[in-house]
């Protein structure tokens, strides 16, 4: 049974490993090498993570009393909720847990009379299928470049 919550500075290990373990398995191709290979977590990070969390919105999916995933989410604009991050550990991918933060998001946002919701990925990326199966849709004008110069576009849906 997997339990959608509101991260807490506790979590920040957890959501590190995800998104570590997450990186380095669905950027593979798409970022280099060496920077994927050199990725760690150390206190310091840790420690940024835990004041983040407290600063800022984050979700994260629990299995067996374990972090699996997190999303972190911002405000960009007035009635429009943003993931900036999201991601699933890789032992737990493709079990519909992305799905169930995407689904948080959209239900507990559209409740606080939000009403679209973005992510932006990268161009061609592993997430691309994911984001189409939740019903975003690839802006066509909106693409920017992200680190290592990459191309990153911008999906977005009502909520």
């Amino acid at each position: 049974m997997v339990i959608i919550r509101k991260a807490e500075p506790k979590d920040a290990r957890e959501i590190k490993q995800v998104h570590v373990s997450a990186y380095q398995k669905n950027y593979r191709g798409f970022l280099p090498d060496d920077y994927l290979d050199n990725m760690k977590i150390d206190n310091d990070i840790i420690d940024r993570t835990q004041n983040h969390i407290k600063t800022n919105e984050y979700l994260v999916a629990e299995c067996e009393g374990k972090v699996v995933g997190f999303a972190k989410l911002c405000i960009p604009a007035e009635k429009e909720v943003e993931i900036q991050a999201l991601y699933i550990h890789p032992n737990y991918q493709k079990r519909g847990i992305g799905a169930l933060l995407v689904n948080k998001v959209c239900q507990d946002k559209k409740e606080q009379g939000f009403r679209k919701l973005i992510i932006w990925t990268i161009k061609n990326g592993p997430s691309v299928g994911f984001y189409l199966k939740q019903g975003l849709k690839a802006s066509n004008t909106l693409e920017k470049i992200w680190k290592f110069n990459i191309h990153i576009v911008r999906f977005e849906k009502e909520i």
